[in-house]
């Protein structure tokens, strides 16, 4: 009977030792941490053994699924500050609502305490935007050029690194070769035909006619 008191006395306060006096008040169940952004983290002395003035500095180490280690958040906190401000990469975290905080510490002794599951929510999309079209369709005089202020030109492109160049659609009255008459020039040519037509006609037909008649008379 002596020994099952002694046995239950000491599990007793093993498991008062164990609980140690640091509770975290943040996270709880309901908090909501975005990624990027930083997390505050608070705790509170429970009164507990050892208190918070007796422990060691504690590192805060970041959880997931019970278990699985993402990262160390921060070390050497000073457990009577109550408090720390977190910085979560964007990277590291997802949409979830299975993170956990441990605060170890190893004064008086090995204690590892545990934070509520709490939820992470990441805004936005992780991937970089690309930028927008850097050009656009300039008119039919312009060539080859680029709308934003500061891109190479045709000319340097060569000697700068890959950029986009806007190359505008091929109008025939923009490429040599292919030029087609406009309205004013079409009658001329027309009335340049008409006048050697009007030429081979009094050299060709009517002169001899008339050299002809007058012969004959």
């Amino acid at each position: 009977m002596f020994h099952g008191i002694f046995l239950a006395t000491f599990i007793l306060a093993l498991f008062t030792l164990v609980s140690a006096s640091l509770y975290p008040t943040q996270p709880i169940q309901s908090t909501v941490y975005y990624a990027g952004e930083t997390a505050l983290t608070t705790w509170i002395d429970d009164g507990s053994f050892p208190l918070l003035s007796n422990m060691g500095d504690i590192t805060i180490q970041l959880y997931t699924k019970s278990d699985i280690f993402l990262a160390t958040l921060a070390t050497n906190v000073d457990p009577l500050v109550q408090s720390y401000n977190l910085s979560i990469p964007r990277w590291l975290v997802y949409d979830g609502s299975n993170f956990t905080l441990r605060y170890l510490t190893d004064t008086p002794y090995n204690m590892t305490i545990y934070s509520a599951d709490f939820t992470f929510v990441v805004r936005g999309d992780s991937i970089p935007n690309l930028p927008s079209p850097l050009g656009s369709f300039p008119s039919s005089t312009d060539g080859l050029v680029s709308s934003q202020a500061g891109l190479a030109t045709v000319s340097e492109a060569e000697n700068s690194g890959p950029t986009s160049i806007v190359i505008p659609p091929l109008l025939p009255s923009s490429v040599g070769g292919f030029n087609q008459p406009s309205g004013k020039s079409k009658n001329s040519a027309a009335g340049r035909l008409d006048t050697e037509k009007l030429k081979f006609r009094l050299v060709f037909i009517l002169w001899p006619a008339v050299l002809g008649i007058t012969l004959a008379l």
